[in-house]
């Protein structure tokens, strides 16, 4: 893969589907934030080390995401997620979306996270190969999918990090605006190349990069500008700050994005993210999770009703783009995404 002519593309997708938006930056009361990588790249591993937002009616994310996939023409979605509801931030929520905008498919499922995903930090990764797509906490294996939904998701994917708040409450639960301001904490970030068999210890990942956010990269991340219906904040530069070694993500009050308070300590560093779990707790992740597009969970049932089944009650959040943007209505009808979770 030439790299450098791949992130010039890729810079220039994200650059034109920015110039279709209409970002509406001031009518909403609050202000959330969504980082994303400039590069897209085919397969890999992905670690974050973080500390995530929860407060009932937010969404604090880690996702890959094609920019694209929100245009309907025909072109496939693809998409992977870890996604911390804020109703009950011991838990979080992953999904592979796939399909085509306006008809796409999930797969969500619910793990448990301890201590709970607001109150310390913890490794998040996600494993995205030609064959299985597999989520891991702290080095431990929560899902593994193969086949299905993980044969649709075709080319590449950037790495994404949002905090923001849905009016599904059904989903995320009841909003509490008292609880802001909210931050979602990130440590560190690795990206992994899909090398099979050539990574360390014979594995199929070799380490690409890192970033300790000593600074913030310009070079390799870009900052959300914009906003979707059924979403309470306006996504903004100004919600997205680097210090004392940390990345931060902030949801708050429009005229109120800041970062005043003391940056939490990270005690657990030397975690070890690329540690394996027993053969038997695998196996049984991996059988529970073939099931493609269904949920043992009844809320997770109840989440899939809103965001599949086509019923007057739904939400209807318009024309969207890039993960939900809002697009001009006149000269864009290309790009139509029902995010109606």
């Amino acid at each position: 893969m030439n790299i450098k002519k791949t992130a010039v593309k890729s810079a220039l997708a994200v650059a034109a589907a920015a110039a279709a938006l209409t970002t509406n930056v001031s009518a909403k009361d609050f202000s959330g934030a969504e980082l994303y990588t400039l590069e897209e790249v085919q397969y890999g591993k992905f670690e974050a080390r973080m500390k995530m937002a929860a407060a009932s009616g937010t969404v604090s994310s880690m996702f890959l995401y094609q920019n694209g996939s929100e245009i309907a023409d025909g072109r496939p979605w693809v998409e992977v997620d870890i996604e911390v509801l804020g109703k009950n931030p011991n838990s979080f929520q992953s999904n592979i979306i796939t399909g085509k905008a306006g008809a796409q498919k999930t797969s969500e499922k619910h793990h448990a996270v301890s201590p709970a995903a607001d109150q310390a930090f913890h490794t998040y990764a996600l494993e995205w190969t030609p064959n299985y797509v597999r989520w891991t906490v702290d080095g431990k294996e929560v899902r593994k999918t193969e086949g299905g939904q993980v044969s649709d998701l075709k080319g590449t994917q950037g790495l994404r990090f949002n905090l923001w708040s849905s009016e599904s409450a059904a989903w995320v639960g009841q909003f509490d605006e008292s609880k802001l301001p909210l931050f979602q904490f990130i440590n560190w970030v690795k990206v992994y190349k899909y090398t099979p068999g050539q990574g360390e210890g014979g594995s199929d990942f070799t380490l690409d990069w890192t970033d300790n956010f000593d600074t913030f990269d310009g070079s390799r991340w870009g900052k959300g500008d914009w906003t979707f219906d059924g979403n309470r904040v306006d996504l903004t530069d100004k919600n997205i700050y680097s210090r004392d070694g940390m990345l931060i993500l902030a949801l708050t009050r429009k005229g109120q994005e800041s970062f005043n308070g003391q940056v939490p300590q990270d005690d657990e560093q030397t975690i070890d993210s690329s540690s394996s779990v027993e053969s038997s707790s695998s196996a049984a992740v991996s059988s529970s999770s073939q099931e493609a597009v269904s949920s043992s969970s009844s809320e997770t049932a109840a989440i899939r009703a809103m965001r599949t089944t086509p019923t007057a009650a739904k939400e209807k959040r318009g024309l969207v783009n890039a993960k939900g943007a809002k697009v001009t209505p006149n000269g864009h009808k290309r790009y139509r995404v029902n995010f109606e979770y």
